[in-house]
């Protein structure tokens, strides 16, 4: 009789009990990420500083270039710190959600590299010279403005961005011959430049208005070719190298929701 009396009761809690999971469940995953926010940014920037060798012409470079004595490509991994602030209002249908993003932030990152090989042809002169050359390239401020859809698990946002990009960048290509006292002119271009982001991240509301976010986003801003010319040391001598100005951005944001 109390195996029964009990088996009954489990039997009536059953449906209530199910209906609470699915009530519980239901407003999980219609947490409400509609509406504007702000918020602010840190983390890093990533770059290889990359540069390539383009036209070179003149009597003495053609055969640097075939002897060594310039190198065809560079890069390697250099890191520096972002931070910034950061805006954009949600649009929410049912677990999906998307909007606008906009960002304004400084990053820190400067990627250089040397290079450096022995000319011994004494054609320059009649001892051994050192050939070294240097490659830089500094990002400063930076924009972004995206548009950003993804999927909600209740407090949970994953998301993809892309959109618009636009800082300022730096270009330096330097040569120095120290045996003979020569050091190239400023061989540089900088300015703003425009390009494009792309990124991929997760949100996770810490309540109902602030939320904690990380992401990673992809830069990539124009080619620039900078051209080493010095017409009064070496008339007639031109040098260039292309500059690929990409940078790897992953930081972690707090934002506070209107």
């Amino acid at each position: 009789m109390r195996r029964a009396l009990a088996l009954a009761l489990s039997l009536t809690a059953m449906p209530a009990l199910a209906a609470d999971r699915l009530s519980n469940f239901e407003s999980r995953v219609a947490a409400d990420w509609s509406g504007a926010y702000a918020g602010a940014f840190g983390g890093m920037g990533i770059s290889t500083g990359r540069a390539a060798l383009g036209d070179y012409s003149g009597v003495l470079l053609p055969a640097d270039v075939s002897y060594g004595l310039f190198p065809t490509q560079i890069d390697g991994r250099h890191n520096g710190g972002a931070f910034g602030v950061s805006g954009g209002v949600n649009f929410q249908s049912g677990a999906f959600v998307t909007g606008i993003e906009a960002d304004l932030g400084y990053l820190s990152t400067r990627a250089h590299h040397a290079f450096s090989r022995l000319d011994d042809t004494h054609v320059v002169a009649p001892w051994d010279i050192n050939t070294n050359t240097r490659y830089e390239t500094e990002f400063g401020a930076i924009g972004t403005l995206r548009a950003r859809g993804g999927y909600a698990f209740g407090d949970t946002l994953v998301f993809a961005t892309a959109g618009l990009a636009v800082g300022k960048v730096s270009n330096r290509f330097a040569l120095a011959l120290p045996e003979i006292g020569y050091a190239s002119p400023d061989w540089s271009a900088s300015g703003i430049r425009a390009g494009y982001a792309v990124g991929v991240g997760i949100e996770q509301r810490l309540s109902s208005s602030v939320s904690l976010k990380f992401e990673t986003l992809y830069v990539n801003f124009a080619d620039r070719t900078v051209m080493g010319i010095d017409s009064v040391a070496f008339p007639g001598e031109s040098i260039g190298y292309r500059f690929r100005n990409d940078v790897f951005m992953p930081r972690l944001g707090l934002n506070v929701k209107f």
